[in-house]
């Protein structure tokens, strides 16, 4: 899943980049695409998606809020009602979301608000796919991306 926002230049960078991978050669050099499903989603997260991916990410849930000024939140904590506080404040403001978010669900993986760690997403992808099923030995597998609207 990617979460995107249009007038994010990061976000934009990292659609750009798996947009690239799933449908031309990657890494640079391969024969093939890599065999993933992208998603790329324009939406506030859910409240289930929230616990998902901040299970994912090991940090508190206001670390997906960016620096920006409408994303205050009072607490760093992971409970419901910091979930909720959370998702209304992206679904309020979504520049108050850091961007992008990109997530490997089938490997529990997630980079969020880094190009570096969406990169590093492909590689450990490319890396599991390597002698595992699937056509010239990749395995087909579902990367998401989740996109917020402007």
């Amino acid at each position: 899943m990617c979460s995107h926002h249009a007038s994010s230049s990061p976000s934009q960078r990292a659609l750009a980049l798996l947009k690239k991978a799933v449908s031309e050669p990657y890494p640079a050099g391969s024969k093939s695409p890599l065999p993933v499903e992208l998603s790329v989603v324009e939406r506030t997260p859910t409240a289930d998606q929230f616990k998902t991916m901040q299970r994912y990410y090991g940090k508190p849930i206001s670390a997906f809020l960016s620096a920006h000024p409408s994303a205050s939140s009072s607490e760093n904590g992971s409970g419901s009602d910091e979930v909720e506080r959370v998702r209304e404040t992206v679904t309020q403001n979504p520049m108050a979301l850091k961007y992008p978010i990109v997530v490997d669900w089938d490997a529990g993986k997630i980079a969020v608000g880094n190009m570096s760690e969406v990169e590093k997403i492909l590689n450990e992808r490319i890396r599991s796919n390597d002698g595992e099923g699937g056509e010239g030995g990749r395995k087909q597998g579902f990367l998401s991306g989740l996109f917020g609207s402007s």
